[in-house]
């Protein structure tokens, strides 16, 4: 089988990648090093049996300083953000059993689709409070007290769960998570945090969030390889959400002590760690830059907005104060119908500049991001949108 990376040397400017994107010196070292000749390259020192554990090279340090750095008190290495998902998902459901709770979660209605999927795995019922709608979608703490009291009228206990997706991926607005937490503190209703989005790509205090969880992607927001993802949590709760195996089939006898089931026994022990553990200070460093970044994103949606007069407008709230911009697009639709390639037109002129990440099939409405691309890269993505827009 014979394929490369076509896209190696493009621009991307696809929102879910570019707090993915893995240093130059980082790559030179995954390779240098040899780190990519085998699946198990963390487990040669193995002693503990799990990855979690292995002290050569430092997992378990880099495991503690993850927590540390998100105002943690303890983390694991999950097989993405929805492997840790799932694992508060099935913590919760333990406590369901016990009727503590009822089987509900309350989620935002911005929140990713594997949120969804985590609790019906573990035959948990999602139920959402409404947001604000067209055009900035916006969720409003309020709403889940107003959930909380609704479930716990109606089935005589509180819900298991509240979720709350920090940055959605759908038009990139930042949840109100301080103020649900509270609210979340106050009903004693255990409270996690997608920060899929936002977790090593601007500064994160779980504690400030009053969150018990909080579940990462160290591939969309960690500059690190996929699949890799990390729970966070606290004492209080490291036990029930990390509890090790007690199971003894009765003919081998045979324990696995040290494995977690909530994270299927031992999670990644290969490249995607590794990548994370040395793309780690490189993030710390990075999120101190988030105010300027955040800037640069601003000004490229006035320059969006500017450039369509009135045809091109950022959906989500505004000003924005996340990376990933949903722009309604209607003059690059109304070209698109006059076009022989049709809604794929937009993506293949991009392309021809050197620059991917936009939707193919797409043009009514469009998501990109500049996060992390160096001035010069910006303005040729300006110069492509601008050159498009006036070949009408």
């Amino acid at each position: 089988m014979n394929f490369k990376n076509t896209y190696k040397n493009f621009i991307i400017i696809n929102p879910l990648m570019r707090g993915g994107i893995v240093p130059e010196e980082v790559q030179k070292e995954l390779y240098d090093e040899k780190w990519m000749n085998e699946g198990y390259n963390v487990c040669h020192n193995c002693l503990e049996g799990r990855s979690g554990l292995v002290t050569k090279p430092p997992v378990k340090e880099f495991l503690e300083e993850i927590a540390h750095f998100y105002g943690g008190d303890y983390a694991e290495h999950t097989f993405g953000c929805r492997g840790a998902q799932f694992a508060v998902m099935k913590t919760v459901s333990e406590l369901v059993k016990e009727e503590k709770y009822c089987n509900v979660v309350i989620a935002d209605p911005n929140s990713h689709y594997s949120t969804n999927i985590a609790a019906e795995m573990c035959d948990l019922k999602v139920t959402e409070p409404p947001h604000s709608g067209y055009p900035e979608y916006k969720v409003d703490a309020e709403s889940f007290a107003a959930k909380i009291e609704e479930i716990k009228k109606d089935k005589g206990k509180l819900p298991a769960l509240v979720v709350v997706t920090h940055a959605d991926p759908y038009y990139g607005n930042i949840a109100p998570v301080n103020e649900v937490g509270k609210i979340c503190e106050d009903y004693e209703v255990p409270y996690m945090v997608n920060a899929a989005y936002t977790a090593g790509v601007k500064p994160i205090n779980m504690k400030e969030m009053r969150a018990n969880f909080l579940t990462v992607s160290a591939h969309k927001s960690m500059a690190s390889l996929a699949p890799l993802g990390f729970l966070v949590t606290t004492y209080e709760w490291k036990k029930s959400a990390f509890i090790t195996s007690s199971q003894k089939p009765d003919w081998s006898g045979r324990v696995f002590g040290k494995k977690i089931p909530n994270i299927f026994g031992c999670s990644i022990g290969g490249i995607p760690l590794i990548s994370s553990m040395l793309t780690f200070d490189y993030v710390k460093e990075r999120v101190k830059n988030w105010d300027n970044e955040l800037k640069k994103i601003n000004d490229f949606v006035d320059f969006m907005e500017d450039l369509g007069s009135g045809e091109i407008m950022l959906l989500g709230e505004t000003p924005h104060r996340h990376h990933l911009l949903h722009f309604e697009t209607p003059l690059f639709w109304e070209m698109s119908q006059k076009h022989k390639k049709k809604g794929f037109f937009l993506a293949d002129e991009m392309k021809k500049r050197g620059i991917t990440g936009i939707q193919k099939g797409l043009t009514k409405h469009i998501k990109l991001s500049v996060y992390g691309l160096k001035d010069k890269e910006i303005e040729m993505v300006k110069d492509a949108f601008y050159e498009i827009s006036k070949n009408k």
